[in-house]
């Protein structure tokens, strides 16, 4: 089983029902969660900023994947989430395979991610709070005019962070991402006979570019670590694909 796969059930998993789709929180999620909250700093832990960064992941990464279950709603099919540690998967059994379909559905998870952003931004121009951009390389950041409360601020700040910069990322052409998954369609639409295997070279060099990225000019090894991982990933099931003649059930 890769790491994106849906992961085995275990006697911890937390289980409902939410709008008719069936969720599953494996308890790998809470403990990345954790880690990730906590930064590598156990010295300066405020308890307050890590539930509320825990919260905000964890109702974020849900909306992203109703995201996706909305679009395999509307085609019919049946979906049920899974969160896990390396973040959510929307599954379903298709009942054929659709090109246009298959990427309506990938974008569908930014795009409530992206809409939840928005709901945020118009609650704090309803406070009267001014919101604007601030200019990061050609992306423009969202930021607003503080409040009071210095919970309320962290708490929209990492809304902003995952639903905002997290869904830009999502969308990069590397597999599995929804950008990698939109990328494949894509090249099936233009080119049925090579198109897994050239949005797999994409994969490939998009995840070593950001990995180098991440490294030389941001300074942070996790980002050159996750998506050198991605880089290697996508290699891997490149050789496979090429080995079984552009032809194989491994998933991609």
């Amino acid at each position: 089983m890769t790491p994106f796969a849906e992961p085995p059930a275990t006697q911890y998993d937390l289980r409902f029902s939410l709008l008719g789709v069936p969720v599953r929180i494996h308890p790998f999620f809470w403990l990345v969660g954790l880690l990730l909250g906590l930064r590598g700093d156990l010295t300066h832990v405020k308890i307050e900023e890590l539930l509320i960064w825990i919260a905000v992941l964890f109702v974020s990464i849900l909306i992203h994947e109703f995201g996706h279950a909305a679009a395999v709603i509307f085609y019919r099919d049946r979906p049920w989430i899974i969160l896990y540690g390396f973040g959510g998967l929307c599954c379903h059994h298709p009942s054929r395979h659709d090109p246009w379909r298959q990427i309506v559905i990938s974008f569908a998870g930014p795009a409530a991610g992206f809409l939840l952003l928005g709901f945020v931004l118009s609650a704090i121009r309803a406070a009267e709070h001014q919101v604007g951009t601030v200019q990061l390389g050609l992306v423009p950041y969202p930021v607003f005019e503080p409040f009071e409360s210095a919970n309320l601020n962290f708490l929209i700040v990492q809304l902003i962070w995952i639903n905002f910069f997290w869904g830009l990322i999502n969308l990069l052409p590397i597999y599995p991402l929804d950008g990698g998954q939109i990328a494949r369609e894509a090249f099936l639409l233009s080119d049925a006979g090579r198109g897994v295997e050239r949005s797999l070279w994409l994969s490939v060099i998009a995840a070593a570019g950001v990995a180098v990225f991440g490294v030389v000019v941001l300074n942070e090894i996790f980002i050159a670590l996750f998506f050198g991982y991605l880089a290697y990933n996508s290699w891997t099931i490149l050789q496979r694909y090429r080995g079984f003649g552009g032809g194989f059930g491994g998933g991609f």
